[in-house]
């Protein structure tokens, strides 16, 4: 059974039981002031009543994300004189999946940056394709990431490769995302989406936190099959 809900920043459809979340607005899929207000829309009332038991975020197109668009951003904090309230909305966006009690996969191709890290980094789980290229670049720009991104890659990379990593702004491509315990499994391209509805196929029943090795290695079983 399918349902879906039309929006423009954002697709929203439920397949079989599982939230298919997709970022639209290719090619770079980036996050505007439309973005964000239809995020919490669907995170304040669609999700929560859809009854979905697991959930993918991906993007249109090449990319999951290039990040936040950073001249409308700066516009939006001008015009409503309230940069603390406005970051913090965007925050709790991300924050809502993180603390969801079903699983939660992001499933990453091409870039991966700045606030669309963010977001993934707020998942449960990160599948990427081996053309994944992720990062944080804000302090080329003269920011730092304001969404949560920092103690969400501190909590996963440790303290002092994030703290590395956020400083220079570098951007790091699928394998490394792998060695520094920020992505939880690379495929080939074609593969990716297969394997994110796979993995909520095996998490989603009587879903655990705590279990998340255990559902990785019952979908490498499933790989090699």
């Amino acid at each position: 059974m399918k349902t879906s809900v039309s929006q423009t920043k954002i697709l929203w459809e439920v397949r079989n039981g599982i939230g298919l979340l997709r970022l639209n607005a290719p090619p770079g899929n980036r996050m505007d002031t439309a973005f964000f207000r239809e995020l919490r829309q669907l995170t304040q009332a669609t999700i929560p009543q859809s009854g979905v038991s697991g959930l993918i975020v991906s993007g249109s197109g090449r990319h999951f994300s290039s990040g936040a668009d950073l001249d409308e951003l700066v516009k939006s904090i001008r015009s409503t004189g309230q940069p603390k309230s406005l970051l913090l909305n965007n925050y709790n966006c991300f924050r809502f999946f993180d603390g969801l009690n079903i699983p939660v996969i992001a499933a990453i191709q091409g870039v991966c940056l700045g606030s669309g890290l963010e977001l993934a980094l707020h998942c449960h789980f990160r599948l990427c394709a081996t053309d994944a290229l992720l990062g944080l670049p804000e302090t080329g720009f003269g920011l730092i990431p304001g969404a949560g991104g920092i103690p969400q890659l501190i909590s996963f990379a440790g303290k002092a490769k994030a703290i590395e990593l956020i400083m220079k702004g570098s951007t790091f491509a699928a394998k490394e995302a792998l060695e520094l315990q920020v992505a939880d499994a690379v495929f080939p391209k074609n593969e990716l989406m297969e394997n994110a509805l796979q993995l909520a196929a095996i998490a989603m029943g009587n879903y655990r936190k705590y279990r998340k090795k255990e559902y990785l290695e019952a979908l490498k079983k499933v790989c090699k099959k």
